[in-house]
């Protein structure tokens, strides 16, 4: 086989949930850490959710595994039972005896409510795990509820693990389990895994197996994590029918080409990774890009043609120039081949379009071809132009020395204290908030107009170090509640924390006082949850910030 081929002492990619293989990731860390949290001193019900093979198995295995020798533990993988069944599956599990016929749910109870007093009695823990739990039936698991009714002052006397699909949480909303609902003390849901953890899983079950190099390179990881979306069961099956394919083409790295064929055989067509210019999303941006272009280039050739037929139809010739409120000349007008031409009078031109030598010479020339008249029109034109150049520069010439004069005529007109007043205003942001500023004399303005500058300055300069200072204090370590001076513990509302739920994507909750709070809830009057963390809280009280540890109250 392929174990041979790539130095493998076993398979590192076998479906089964083998605790020696389990890849801790931080969010299998997480769940495990709320999982043994969830079993501590108050019992009660931990519940773990996620996805269809993202290892919620496993990781209660692991948890199995690290359980204290004082736990005696029930494990029931299939929950699709009735409550005499479940019943019955504890008692088995438990080594509780009984009779196997005759038995009622009075009998079934008795007997486990006797064992959980005698094992609470020799010191020894009670735990029931429940796998796939989104199968039960509301009526059992309101059986488990009662179960969990025995308890003394300070703890239960079974606790339970619910561990389920996605489908277990939405169970747990019916109205006629809200009472189960509230005393589920930790829950966590198991996310996939991402591009860099997905390489990592991979090289942790090779390292297993007793092989410490690099079979799949990049570009067959990326197709493994785009074709599993970190799924790691479904990880599994690719990775080990991407080493059969290799084997069978005497392959000794797993590239892109040898995932797809992998995924095409192990895992079907629908899970098949498509290329980035076949995905639906391209081709339509691609359809639209070039629907923008034609239109584009429809709009411009559309312009570009009527400017052209404009040119070509009529030749438009300023009638009469004025400057500084002047006119330059009068106008003449000839009709030449039953078309209109409008001639300028301007400047220097006036005078020879004025002459009658020139009307006549161009009523005589009639006769010309259209080539040697559209000749003269765009000498006529051209000359035209540059005397209409000359007389714009002569007018923005003039305009801005009469600005220039009208400017300083308004500075000399200004006192003193008005041009300090423009010289401060004038002055970036960044300078105008320098601490080391410092007013300097100016001719013109007076001691005490100096001095009321140079004292908001300083004023200004004491207001920044006492923020920068009262900043520094808000990052200092927070305080947990009972070191907090006695107007704020005085002041802090009632709280009771019934449940704590930690996530590292932010989406953690907390139900405190009956409701469920989130990260930035309001918890009482003034009372706001800042953040959630593994083991405890941030509050803040009329603006003073302290911690209280996970499921604690206060009175």
């Amino acid at each position: 086989m392929y174990t041979s081929y790539f130095g493998l002492e076993d398979k590192p990619f076998s479906i089964a949930p083998n605790p020696d293989y389990l890849f801790m990731s931080d969010r299998h860390r997480e769940a495990l850490n709320h999982l043994t949290y969830g079993l501590g001193d108050t019992g009660g019900f931990v519940l773990l959710t996620g996805e269809v093979g993202t290892g919620k198995t496993t990781i209660s295995r692991r948890l199995m595994e690290n359980l204290p020798e004082n736990t005696q533990a029930a494990f029931i993988l299939n929950p699709t039972l009735s409550s005499q069944e479940l019943l019955a599956t504890i008692c088995d599990e438990l080594k509780i005896r009984y009779r196997k016929t005759g038995a009622t749910l009075k009998t079934l109870t008795d007997k486990i409510q006797q064992k959980l007093l005698k094992n609470h009695n020799d010191d020894i823990n009670t735990l029931l795990i429940i796998d796939e739990a989104q199968h039960l039936q509301p009526e059992v698991l309101e059986q488990l509820r009662l179960l969990t009714n025995l308890e003394t002052n300070t703890k239960k006397l079974l606790q339970v693990i619910l561990i389920g699909q996605p489908e277990l949480q939405q169970l747990l909303q019916r109205r006629d389990l809200r009472q189960l609902a509230q005393r589920i003390t930790a829950r966590y849901h198991l996310l996939p895994l991402n591009r860099q953890e997905v390489e990592q899983y991979l090289k942790h079950r090779l390292s297993v197996a007793k092989c410490f190099r690099n079979i799949f390179d990049k570009s067959g990881i990326n197709a493994i994590h785009k074709t599993c979306k970190g799924i790691p069961r479904l990880m599994n099956l690719l990775a080990e029918r991407a080493l059969m394919n290799a084997y069978n083409s005497n392959n000794a790295v797993v590239n892109r080409k040898i995932v797809l064929q992998a995924a095409h055989d192990a895992l079907g067509d629908e899970f098949q990774v498509t290329n980035w210019w076949q995905t639906p999303l391209f081709k339509y941006a691609s359809f639209a890009s070039l629907l923008t272009i034609f239109l584009a280039v429809g709009i411009w050739w559309g312009i570009q043609f009527t400017h052209s037929q404009n040119a070509a139809d009529t030749v438009l010739i300023p009638a009469q120039q004025t400057i500084n409120g002047e006119s330059n000349g009068s106008i003449k007008k000839e009709e030449i081949n039953s078309e209109k031409v409008e001639l300028v009078n301007h400047e220097g031109l006036g005078e020879k379009l004025t002459e009658p030598n020139f009307v006549a010479s161009e009523i005589a020339n009639t006769d010309k071809t259209s080539a040697q008249l559209t000749f003269e029109r765009q000498q006529s034109r051209n000359v035209i132009s540059d005397n209409n150049a000359q007389a714009s520069n002569k007018l923005s010439n003039e305009s801005l020395n009469i600005a220039d004069n009208n400017a300083s005529n308004i500075q000399k007109q200004q006192s003193p204290e008005q041009l300090v007043d423009n010289q401060i205003s004038s002055q970036s942001p960044s300078s105008a908030v320098n601490k080391d500023f410092v007013v300097e004399a100016t001719d013109g303005v007076s001691d005490e107009l100096l001095a009321s500058f140079q004292s908001a300055i300083e004023e200004t300069k004491q207001f920044d170090d006492a923020s920068e200072q009262e900043s520094q204090q808000a990052n200092s370590g927070l305080t947990p509640l009972t070191q907090m001076p006695v107007w704020v513990q005085d002041g802090v509302p009632s709280i009771q924390f019934e449940m704590h739920i930690y996530a590292s994507d932010g989406q953690g909750w907390v139900r405190v006082n009956g409701r469920d709070r989130y990260e930035g809830d309001y918890i009482g009057r003034e009372l706001l949850l800042n953040e959630i963390l593994p083991q405890k809280v941030v509050l803040s009280f009329r603006g003073e910030k302290f911690t209280m540890a996970a499921l604690s109250s206060w009175n």
